[in-house]
């Protein structure tokens, strides 16, 4: 079932997660700012290409195949907290897909926003939600780093 998702407060609460996130994260680790200027063509891929084709990939192809793949199988597909086993697998994977570009450390962290962009995905029966909140969430990390 395809919800209004912009009216409900879960989605905000993972705007404002990230934001709190963001000013934590800046305040006690201060990262460095690089003096080096981005091309506008690296930050559409960052903040636009990467987000709509990662959420295409990950949660309308690979989270959704293990979703089908387990209900096929009567297996149990929910967990806790409206998350769904194939939420956690696809996560995983997304994680895993990130250990080229980034630090172990960073690409075990993005386990999180993943989570939360499945959690929307199958709340909401829509990638939109997912793709917008990854947009969000890359556009405050590019301002932050």
């Amino acid at each position: 079932m395809k919800q209004n998702y912009w009216t409900k407060p879960d989605f905000w609460i993972a705007c404002l997660a990230a934001i709190i996130f963001w000013l934590a994260y800046g305040y006690y680790f201060a990262p460095e700012k690089t003096n080096t200027t981005p091309t506008h063509f690296n930050l559409l891929l960052l903040i636009i290409i990467f987000p709509v084709l990662e959420e295409i990939v990950f949660r309308g192809l690979i989270q959704e195949s293990i979703q089908q793949l387990l209900a096929n199988n009567h297996l149990k597909t929910r967990l806790c907290w409206r998350i769904s086993r194939a939420n956690l697998i696809t996560s995983l994977f997304f994680s895993v897909a990130h250990l080229w570009s980034q630090s172990t450390l960073w690409a075990l962290a993005i386990i999180v926003p993943s989570v939360i962009f499945g959690y929307f995905k199958d709340r909401y029966q829509s990638l939109l939600p997912s793709i917008w909140l990854h947009i969000f969430y890359n556009l405050g990390f590019y301002l932050l780093l």
